[in-house]
């Protein structure tokens, strides 16, 4: 026999001695790490994901004809997506040719704000590089109005010159006429005192009285004559004057006309994109196509009748749980949380951290006439994985959520019950 076998012949007792100590040790190092390990303490709420913003009813005010489709049930789309095309029933409006039409205008009304001031012309760099040809035409309207305003003006002044030349030789000719005539009187004054004293004949007396009159006759005519050239040199320099002036009158007039047109221009190209978006309807914000209400091209849609409706997706997302009176004592709002889609599978694509952020302060009645309390949860992310859009979380969708309420030993765990049984025993009602 071995050693051992015969020390338990000897002392049978001793064998289960150390069984025994083995065991308590076991039941110490399980009751210390009981005392010390951590549990943590839950309530669990069943729930559903909410949209943060305001579902988006997408309708049109005018309605018509739908052309193309561009989305279907359940589908995401992002603010200004197309989600629908229509036919309005108006004429069509000829979007490019008033395009053409208004740069065409522009080049035009530069090139008569120019002649209108009279400054040089300046062509908006950017319309003139987008219609070369237009700028070109504008360029030689100017070229060729300022020459015909510069000839115009230059046989203008050529007429001044020759006014005024007209009108320095009458003033020559005044003055000679006047020395002619002062010295015909002064010969007629001697011809005067002969004729008394008989000393020259009457008929050489006449001819000398006819002599001044003749030169008093010119100068009266060529005093008529100065003020006449002089009003023609003014009529000349305010005609001059005036061939700007009309250039000028005329560019300002042709000028409101093309703003009008501009403006009318302007208009139709506005109500143009006005009815090209009206064609379009796009979505106002990131979410998700929820009931919508038609599905055949060609279908008629009623003005102000609801397409479908945009539920909103954030970056976060709310998760409406509905907490058991029982456990409302012990949620409070900042507590973590935890939520499990039940869409995906928590052992293979794991949940959502989030925080209670609201807690209803009255309970509410269910269909089914039970009460809850409820529980707005917020999470830090709006999809599972390490993608976003991989596995994407949208409204609709139900959840669990695991909210955390606190810690508890595996000690405290396991001596509830008995605790509980201790202060519940031996009651009577």
């Amino acid at each position: 026999m071995s050693r051992l076998a015969t020390l338990e012949g000897r002392n049978p007792a001793a064998g289960w001695r150390l069984v025994a100590w083995v065991l308590i040790a076991l039941l110490a190092g399980m009751a210390v790490w009981a005392n010390f390990a951590q549990l943590d303490e839950v309530s669990v709420a069943p729930g559903e994901v909410v949209p943060q913003g305001r579902v988006k009813t997408i309708q049109h005010l005018e309605g018509g004809i739908i052309m193309s489709i561009e989305v279907a049930e359940g589908d995401v789309v992002r603010a200004g997506d197309r989600l629908v095309q229509i036919d309005l029933g108006l004429s069509p409006v000829n979007q490019a040719e008033l395009d053409v039409k208004l740069d065409a205008l522009i080049l035009n009304r530069a090139r008569l704000n120019a002649e209108a001031k009279g400054i040089p012309l300046d062509l908006p760099t950017e319309v003139a590089a987008r219609r070369p040809g237009f700028a070109a035409r504008e360029r030689e309207a100017y070229d060729a109005h300022k020459r015909e305003l510069v000839s115009s003006l230059a046989v203008q002044q050529e007429k001044i010159r020759q006014e005024e030349r007209k009108l320095g030789e009458l003033k020559a000719k005044r003055r000679a006429t006047q020395g002619d005539l002062a010295r015909l009187r002064e010969i007629k004054a001697i011809s005067d005192s002969l004729l008394e004293e008989g000393l020259t004949s009457k008929l050489e007396h006449i001819q000398t009285v006819r002599s001044v009159e003749k030169l008093q006759g010119e100068l009266a005519t060529i005093a008529q004559s100065i003020p006449r050239a002089e009003s023609g040199i003014a009529e000349a320099l305010e005609r001059l004057n005036e061939l700007t002036l009309e250039r000028q009158s005329i560019a300002y007039e042709e000028l409101g006309r093309v703003e009008i047109e501009i403006a009318r221009t302007r208009e139709l190209l506005e109500r143009a994109d006005d009815q090209v978006s009206r064609t379009v309807i796009r979505s106002p914000t990131e979410g998700v196509v929820k009931n919508l209400n038609y599905n055949t091209v060609g279908g008629v849609i009623r003005p102000g009748e609801t397409i479908m409706d945009i539920v909103p997706v954030e970056e976060k997302l709310e998760i409406e749980a509905r907490l058991h009176p029982v456990d409302r004592g012990y949620v409070q709002e900042g507590q973590r949380a935890r939520v499990k889609i039940s869409t995906y599978d928590f052992i293979r694509y794991g949940g959502l951290d989030g925080e209670v952020v609201a807690i209803a302060p009255d309970s509410t009645i269910d269909p089914e006439g039970n009460p809850y309390f409820r529980v707005v949860v917020e999470t830090d992310r709006a999809y599972l994985g390490d993608e976003p859009g991989q596995f994407p979380i949208t409204p609709g969708m139900q959840a669990t959520v695991d909210i955390h309420t606190g810690e508890r030993s595996v000690l405290n765990y396991l001596l509830r019950p008995v605790l509980k049984l201790r202060h519940e025993a031996f009651r009577e009602r």
